[in-house]
């Protein structure tokens, strides 16, 4: 058995063993571990105003480069798109003023007819499946020829548009029996459309929206899932059919914060099925519809790209020659801290 003894020296051991911590630790290893952690603390602080200057330097280049381009830009497309009939397409009221500026670029770069589609919620509105439904009824009874029937319904509108928009007219869809379909999407409130009926696209340019503003703050978890999912859906059959019609493209996105990681622009970038299609991040900064109507120009002349700021876009601008200057200025002393893509995108 254990006796007494035993105890009172294991708790001699302990108290002293607390001592000679207490006494080292408010002596000299007091004095060295704070030391050190006083200069790690300092280190790090250092390094946090280091950063914090880099990416103050970083906006100032960035917003002085945007602002170069939204100066020069109308100059710089000017009769680039000459008998070319090109669509907008948008899908929030939130892209108007962009869409405004793209629309005035593209006069600017001698686009000869400009056409602004609006898509409206009710083509991914989870509670209005019966105007959709109703709208692929009366496209069945006057031109069945533009239902592609292999679809799941939620894609054969986004289909049908781009249908309409770029396939040759034929016997079979006459100009008045379009305008016929386009006044049945109107009516059932799932387009808008600025003038009339629009004619065979040269080009299109899909304005999209951030995605938090295409969400519904009503909406309960179940149905915020369903809309984001058939908002998908919608986009990804519209830019499919893009890709698959071989028009020459551009899908423009809004992306505050510099963020590329969500909606739509995360979906496109990256998958081979719309590497014909070229991108551009943006559009709410005054500089975005400037890479826009780049983007499309050098659609036009077969080119494709990813541009913009975010980390995964591949240049600033297209390797246009009318991008040139955009080019030189970006290569000026202060080199590649433009914030431009190589160094993970600018702040905006």
């Amino acid at each position: 058995m254990i006796d007494f003894r035993y105890h009172l020296v294991s708790l001699i051991s302990v108290f002293l063993a607390l001592a000679v911590g207490i006494v080292l630790g408010a002596g000299p290893l007091r004095e060295s571990l704070g030391a050190q952690l006083a200069g790690q603390v300092e280190q790090l602080r250092s390094e946090q105003d280091d950063l914090r200057a880099q990416a103050d330097d970083l906006r100032t280049q960035n917003d002085h480069l945007s602002g170069f381009i939204t100066e020069i830009g109308p100059d710089l497309v000017a009769g680039t798109l000459e008998q070319n009939d090109v669509v907008v397409i948008s899908d929030h009221n939130s892209t108007r003023q962009p869409v405004q500026n793209l629309s005035g670029l593209l006069e600017h770069a001698g686009a000869r007819s400009i056409t602004r589609i609006t898509l409206q919620p009710a083509l991914w509105d989870p509670g209005s499946e019966q105007r959709r439904t109703d709208a692929l009824d009366a496209v069945a009874g006057i031109a069945p020829v533009l239902l592609d029937r292999d679809l799941d319904a939620s894609e054969q509108l986004p289909d049908m548009i781009i249908t309409l928009l770029t396939q040759d007219s034929s016997s079979e869809v006459t100009p008045g029996l379009r305008a016929q379909v386009w006044q049945v999407l109107i009516d059932n409130q799932l387009v808008t459309i600025d003038g009339d009926a629009p004619p065979r696209a040269s080009a299109v340019v899909y304005a999209a929206a951030e995605p938090a503003q295409l969400t519904v703050a009503s909406d309960d978890d179940p149905t915020a899932a369903d809309r984001a999912q058939q908002l998908l859906t919608v986009q990804t059959r519209l830019l499919t059919a893009l890709a698959d019609s071989g028009t020459p493209s551009v899908l423009s996105v809004a992306t505050p914060d510099n963020d590329g990681t969500v909606g739509i622009l995360r979906s496109v970038r990256g998958d081979s099925t719309f590497a014909d299609l070229s991108t551009t991040d943006r559009l709410q900064a005054s500089d975005g519809p400037v890479l826009a109507v780049l983007a499309l120009i050098e659609q036009l002349r077969g080119g494709a790209g990813d541009y913009g700021t975010t980390a995964d876009a591949d240049a600033r601008v297209p390797n246009l020659p009318e991008a040139a200057v955009i080019r030189d200025e970006m290569e000026e002393p202060s080199g590649d801290a433009t914030g431009g893509p190589s160094d993970g995108g600018g702040a905006e």
